[in-house]
C-alpha cells in the first residue's frame, strides 16, 4: 500500500515541520503534501481537493495520513469528514516526533496499535526538560 502524508496547519507550521523532519531524515520517502492556511482563505478549498483524491484512488491503494495542527480548528474541522474513508487517519496536535513516527516507526497500514504509537510518540515529547535529564540517563 502507498502511503501519502498531509500536514495541515494554520500559517507555516506545516511547512515548517516538514522542513526540518526533511532535515533530520535527509528527506521523507513518502509523498508529502502541506496545506498551510492563510488569512483570508478557507480550509474547505484543500479539503475537497484531497478528497478528490481520496475518491479516485477506488482501489484503497493509498493511505492518507492527515496530521493537523489543532481539534476542532478549522482546519481539523475541514478534513473530518474525510474520515468516512476506511484509508484515512487524522490526528490532531501534529508535531515533529509524530511526524518521525509515522516516517520510521509506523511504516505499515495503521492499525489500533500503530496509531497508539503516533499518539504517544507525540505525548512522550512533551516534558519540561530539566524534569526530562535528572529521569534520563541517555538525555
Amino acid at each position: 500500500m502507498k502511503r501519502k502524508v498531509i500536514l495541515a496547519s494554520h500559517g507555516g507550521l506545516a511547512a515548517g515541520l516538514l522542513d526540518t523532519a526533511q532535515m533530520i531524515l535527509g528527506g521523507i520517502e513518502y509523498e508529502t503534501q502541506v496545506f498551510s492556511l492563510q488569512p483570508g482563505h478557507h480550509p474547505d478549498e484543500f479539503a475537497r481537493q484531497i478528497g478528490g483524491e481520496i475518491e479516485r484512488d477506488v482501489k484503497k491503494e493509498t493511505e492518507f495520513i492527515i496530521l493537523c495542527d489543532l481539534l476542532g480548528a478549522s482546519v481539523c474541522t475541514a478534513f473530518y469528514p474525510l474520515m468516512s474513508h476506511e484509508n484515512v487517519k487524522l490526528f490532531t496536535g501534529m508535531n515533529l516526533n509524530m511526524l518521525l513516527a509515522v516516517c520510521l516507526e509506523c511504516t505499515g497500514p495503521l492499525g489500533v496499535t500503530e496509531t497508539k504509537r503516533i499518539v504517544d510518540a507525540g505525548r512522550n515529547g512533551i516534558c519540561l526538560a530539566d524534569a526530562a535529564e535528572s529521569e534520563s540517563e541517555d538525555f
